[in-house]
């Protein structure tokens, strides 16, 4: 069995955010739909059955989490998972949940 890394105060408050940020069903949503690669704001919000708004809030959360990235052209704004590991922990979530 596997030690746990001791982490300071700070560390343990970025992952709770991070845990947060990973418990909403419609966020888990946009990181499925990004799994397939880069989306527009609009393209999640149809893929992922959300209002922009609500989507842009939903975008926020995870962005502030460092589980993804953005980048604008012109007035489309698009999304793409921060590292691939996202998808780990999120396959490591769904199996344990399993």
């Amino acid at each position: 069995m596997s030690t746990v890394t001791a982490s300071t105060d700070t560390d343990r408050q970025r992952f709770a955010a991070i845990g947060r940020a990973l418990a909403d069903p419609k966020r888990l949503c946009v990181l499925e739909c990004l799994s397939a690669g880069e989306l527009s704001v609009g393209d999640l919000s149809t893929r992922a059955g959300c209002h922009v708004p609500n989507m842009s809030q939903h975008l926020s959360v995870l962005r502030s989490a460092g589980l993804v990235t953005s980048r604008r052209v012109g007035s489309t704004v698009y999304y793409s998972l921060s590292d691939p590991r996202v998808l780990e922990a999120y396959q490591l979530i769904q199996h344990i949940a399993r």
